[in-house]
């Protein structure tokens, strides 16, 4: 029984899972309540932005490299970090923090210059404390708007009625944060306005005239082209045929593939069998490494998540580590008697989907996975006048093996 069936099918996931929806086209007006990949940064307020230094490569110290990866929407409320606190992760004093009124964005940059350096990727945390009145009144607007949301995903085949975490709201079922801009009904047809005038066009109606207008347009020095994401439930209904490996298997000479230019003395082979195939030994690795055996388990089953979120959880890892990255990440410097949780991860599909955009993958862009670990009480020491503050958070980076 394979680590999957044995461990994690049995229970219901508390993780959420983010796609690849479809490229931001050249009249979307992208907001602080969409999560996308690439594009430039929507920050919370247009006079409101992250200081330079914020904004800046932790290794080569410059800005003009640093390319958004990812904009997560992530806002939380009592509710949500309820358990954490039953669990001891926060306590009752530091909830003082944390609002469902509030605009919390989670932006994670990559310097393209400084591949696999430590600093060469970093988060930051950003939140625009709302009162309750103007929080309502964006409600009342969103609401009022014909074709700004879909609150539905129409590719949703789960069937779940799980709320999205990325989703300004957070009750409602299946939540797909992708948005169409509302000024996008004056692009519809004459004829197909007239015939409409009367009914609300269907959000697959919306979704198709979303794909047939032109992608948006993006200088490639300075930044990746922007995908949105949709978001839904962890599942594990459909398991992955190659995940079955015979209990019975075994590595023989006679099963090995001789190249000719690959030729091993008998005497080593005797030692050392591995040598004799590349990909005998790769193998191997994979069947002896448990942390990534497991990774390649639970991302089959969902092969095309660019994200996986679960704020207090645990990660994914891609590789073991000795000591365990998340026993060892550093609190908040803004707030030294917190903590830091586990809150989301890249994952390298999302490498597959830049690249798609015109990207070349290089050394910068060869990560397992992408970790981001958040202070727990969600501080902002200073808001400004327009009720933003940006902090720095904690980013550990598990790279790909090289040959």
């Amino acid at each position: 029984m394979s680590i999957i069936e044995d461990s994690y099918t049995k229970k219901k996931s508390d993780v959420y899972l983010a796609y690849v929806d479809a490229p931001i086209k050249e009249n979307d007006e992208l907001t602080i309540s969409d999560t996308f990949i690439g594009g430039s940064p929507i920050w919370l307020h247009p006079d409101s932005v992250p200081h330079q230094d914020m904004l800046q490569c932790n290794s080569c110290k410059a800005s003009e490299h640093m390319r958004l990866l990812l904009q997560a929407f992530a806002p939380i409320d009592n509710e949500q970090m309820e358990p954490l606190q039953a669990n001891g992760i926060i306590g009752k004093p530091t909830m003082k923090y944390i609002s469902g009124d509030d605009d919390r964005v989670l932006y994670v940059f990559i310097c393209d210059k400084c591949p696999r350096k430590l600093g060469g990727v970093k988060c930051i945390r950003g939140v625009l404390h709302n009162t309750k009145e103007k929080s309502n009144m964006d409600t009342i607007v969103s609401d009022e708007s014909m074709g700004k949301k879909f609150d539905i995903n129409p590719f949703d085949i789960s069937g779940n009625d799980n709320s999205n975490p990325f989703g300004a709201n957070t009750t409602s079922t299946n939540e797909n944060p992708f948005t169409i801009n509302s000024n996008n009904a004056a692009s519809i047809p004459t004829e197909k306005k007239t015939e409409d005038s009367k009914q609300t066009l269907s959000k697959k109606a919306l979704r198709k005239l979303h794909d047939e207008k032109i992608d948006k347009s993006h200088d490639l020095q300075k930044e990746y082209k922007g995908f949105l994401l949709y978001v839904e439930q962890e599942t594990f209904q459909h398991k992955p045929d190659h995940l079955k490996l015979p209990k019975n298997l075994k590595i023989d000479k006679e099963a090995l593939e001789l190249s000719e230019d690959n030729v091993i003395d008998t005497d080593d082979l005797e030692k050392d069998p591995i040598k004799m195939d590349p990909r005998t030994e790769k193998l191997s690795q994979f069947l002896d490494d448990d942390v990534f055996q497991k990774f390649q388990e639970i991302v089959a089953y969902n092969p095309l998540q660019v994200l996986r979120y679960e704020m207090g959880g645990k990660p994914l890892y891609y590789a073991a580590t000795k000591p365990v990255l998340d026993s060892v990440i550093p609190r908040p410097e803004f707030n030294k008697d917190s903590k830091r949780v586990f809150e989301m991860q890249v994952m390298p599909k999302m490498i597959m989907d830049l690249e798609e955009g015109g990207v070349s993958v290089n050394d910068g862009m060869e990560w397992g996975t992408i970790l981001v670990f958040t202070d727990v009480e969600n501080c902002i020491p200073k808001f400004d006048d327009n009720g933003v503050g940006y902090v720095e958070e904690c980013v550990r980076v598990q790279w790909e093996k090289r040959s």
